[in-house]
């Protein structure tokens, strides 16, 4: 791939992050300040369709992290001269601990949303 292609990918890698982060914020604010969905409105519905949107789209940044993630992969980039087996170790820590926070919150967040 072209490098300008890579740095993209390395944008979209962190942004949909953010984005999932963000969308796990207000997730846990919607569903705190409202207590169980639609018992806090009067309509009954707007804290539930809120729960359900911002679901939906954590999960797609989800999605979209794990394809930039693997795309990101490929790119050796300048870190060739670094010790190949200590940065792999780094990444699979650190993979593995993000993964655990990922699935957990899309986890809970799907128990907000739905529950």
């Amino acid at each position: 791939m072209k490098q300008w292609l890579f740095m993209i990918n390395y944008f979209a890698h962190d942004f949909f992050s953010g984005f999932w982060l963000a969308c796990f914020i207000v997730l846990a604010i919607v569903y705190q300040q409202s207590g169980l969905p639609g018992e806090a409105v009067a309509d009954g519905g707007l804290v539930t369709r809120l729960l359900i949107m911002f679901f939906w789209l954590q999960s797609i940044s989800l999605g979209l992290i794990a394809v930039t993630g693997y795309l990101r992969s490929l790119d050796a980039g300048d870190r060739a001269h670094l010790d190949a087996r200590k940065t792999k170790q780094f990444l699979i820590i650190k993979h593995a601990v993000l993964g655990v926070f990922f699935i957990g919150g899309t986890v809970l967040g799907y128990q907000w949303a739905m529950g």
